[in-house]
């Protein structure tokens, strides 16, 4: 994908011309054409300039994952480390983690519902109002679609850091552990090394 967008900018930057850009270049000084055009070819390298740099961050954040939750958690397993000291006192700690994203929402609500786990639910409602509404905005709330025939949306949810926790505290749970939806949670368990000063 990232190289489908490069090569677009490179295309557009390439086609950039005098004759593109404006309709009519009598009125226009070729002084002041030139400084557009240029400025427009340098916006178009910064804009390529931008996408290979976050696809360069993306393959880095791929890497440093790599070695944070693969590479170094397995080798110090294998040494049956947890933790070592650098020589310039920086430490390097393997910790346990849980990463969790709701991938079946009607699973895993339900499931939370059923085992008592609700509380972690939270509810938002989106009403489209137009320009001016501000008044009537804070009425809807409570008169809704009853007195106003205004259509809303409810979306539930559960916030990313309450997910993680909740799922972590589910997993050392037998009880809850046992019945977890696993898929439905999108639950991601491993280690990841973690470096402090």
């Amino acid at each position: 994908m990232n190289d489908e967008i490069l090569s677009e900018a490179e295309e557009y930057s390439k086609s950039l011309s005098v004759e593109d850009a404006v309709d009519s270049t009598e009125n226009v000084e070729t002084n002041d054409l030139t400084e557009i055009t240029q400025l427009g070819k340098e916006l178009a390298e910064l804009d390529n300039s931008i996408l290979e740099a976050e696809a360069e961050v993306s393959n880095l954040k791929q890497k440093r994952k790599h070695i944070a939750e693969e590479l170094m958690p397995d080798l110090m397993a294998k040494y049956g480390l947890k933790l070592i000291q650098l020589d310039d006192g920086r430490k390097i700690q393997v910790n346990n983690f849980v990463d969790a994203r709701i991938k079946d929402p009607t699973t895993a609500f339900q499931w939370l519902r059923e085992t008592n786990n609700d509380s972690i639910i939270k509810n938002d409602i989106t009403v489209s109002l137009g320009k001016g509404d501000d008044a009537l905005a804070q009425q809807v709330v409570a008169t809704l679609k009853h007195e106003h025939d205004i259509e809303a949306q409810v979306r539930i949810g559960i916030h990313n850091m309450t997910l993680k926790s909740f799922c972590r505290d589910a997993l050392d749970n037998p009880e809850l552990a046992e019945s977890l939806p696993r898929e439905a949670f999108g639950i991601y368990e491993g280690q990841r090394a973690k470096i402090t000063n």
